[in-house]
């Protein structure tokens, strides 16, 4: 079987990393300067690298996406994301036809450019089946696995920096920081084995080609495209087991028959001898997770009043006109991200204010029309001094 390919665009470079066709093994990796406008000849020296290849996994690179935060009504996922197609000019700042994803489970919304979209894919699949499209940070959070959780730099557009925060294996926070704003939050990607940092998006699009297309970055007839692939890919590995388990039977002769009913006993007795020590063992974990859960609500009612506390300090500091979207802490350390009409008179607001200190910029701000208002995006992060 051929073996597998995946790609993440960058506004310069491609990085692919091939992969075994039946194993998630990566093979080896390379880097190709490219032109976005003009994806042949970058594909062409990628295929002459690769040869053939069974499908491709794409990830649209930070610099290619528009971001936004995006506040929609309690739905499903899916519905969510429907909504957010249906008004992409209100969350993304472009006119142009987009093709959108919304990250799962959360608020994080991005959209690359459908024509220039469907252009790259167009030219890969002139090469081998696309089998996944994704934004970038939703691949490292695949990658990086359902436990991860860290807020991180990542390569963006020309004079940025890219930022990606993701907690417990979902995408909550992603922004393209100009270099003028300063040195971007977070740390470096973590290599992951022998995928090095670089390649890490390109890895969890690959990862993906067997999940629900929900959050994928493809358009509707794209997306029908890969699902329909899908299933008959499923279907020929369903008939050839068939096939196998038909062969199987036929073969098998009266010693086999006698073996398996000699392990099915064997098996039903040493049952009978553990059920003891399973409910033993069963009594055990439950007695465990009651534990865990009292500890967990101790813990809870010790710190939820000082939470909550500073929490409301927050809030009466800010201006009436402010709406918070997201807040975390860790200890006395908060981050605040939401709207206000103005978003320069935060830091000195909350610096003349006698409760908090080492107040400071997180992100560049974004200026917006709601209604016949205008409102800027703030994300800022402080620390609140504790009560003498």
């Amino acid at each position: 079987m051929s073996p597998r390919l995946a790609v993440e665009l960058t506004p310069t470079h491609l990085h692919a990393i091939l992969a075994a066709g039946w194993r998630d093994t990566p093979l080896r990796t390379t880097d190709l300067a490219w032109n976005p406008a003009d994806p042949t000849p970058a594909v062409a020296a990628l295929r002459e690298w690769a040869g053939d290849v069974e499908s491709i996994a794409v990830a649209v690179g930070l610099g290619l996406l528009h971001i936004a935060r995006a506040e929609l009504p309690p739905a499903p996922d899916e519905a969510r994301e429907r909504m957010l197609a249906l008004e992409s000019e209100r969350f993304f700042a472009t006119s142009t036809p987009v093709v959108v994803a919304l990250a799962p489970g959360g608020a994080m919304g991005f959209a690359a450019d459908a024509t220039s979209l469907d252009a790259w894919c167009t030219t890969l699949e002139r090469w081998a089946p696309v089998a996944r499209v994704d934004a970038t940070p939703m691949a490292l959070a695949r990658a990086l696995g359902p436990e991860s959780s860290g807020e991180f730099r990542v390569e963006s557009g020309v004079g940025e920096r890219g930022y990606v925060a993701i907690r417990n294996g979902r995408v909550s926070a992603a922004r393209r920081i100009p270099l003028a704003v300063g040195e971007a939050p977070g740390t470096a990607l973590p290599a992951r084995g022998v995928v090095p940092d670089t390649h890490l998006a390109a890895w969890g699009a690959l990862l993906g080609e067997d999940d629900a297309e929900g959050g994928t970055l493809a358009s509707p007839p794209r997306r029908a495209s890969i699902v329909a692939r899908r299933r008959r890919r499923i279907l020929g590995a369903v008939l050839a087991a068939a096939a196998g388990l038909a062969l199987m039977i036929v073969s098998a002769d009266r010693w086999r028959e006698r073996t398996l009913l000699a392990l099915q006993e064997d098996v039903a007795a040493r049952r009978v001898e553990a059920a003891p020590g399973e409910a033993a063992l069963a009594a055990g974990n439950r007695l465990a997770a009651e534990v865990a859960l009292l500890a967990q609500a101790g813990r809870e009612r010790t710190g939820a009043s000082g939470a909550l506390g500073a929490l409301a300090a927050i809030s009466s500091a800010l201006p009436p006109d402010a709406v918070i979207l997201n807040a975390h802490a860790v200890g006395r350390e908060w981050q605040v991200d939401g709207t206000t009409a103005s978003a320069a008179s935060l830091v000195p607001r909350f610096d003349q204010d006698g409760r908090f200190e080492q107040v400071r910029i997180l992100g560049a701000s974004s200026r917006f029309r709601d209604g016949a208002r205008t409102r800027e995006t703030f994300s800022i992060a402080l620390r609140v001094r504790p009560r003498s």
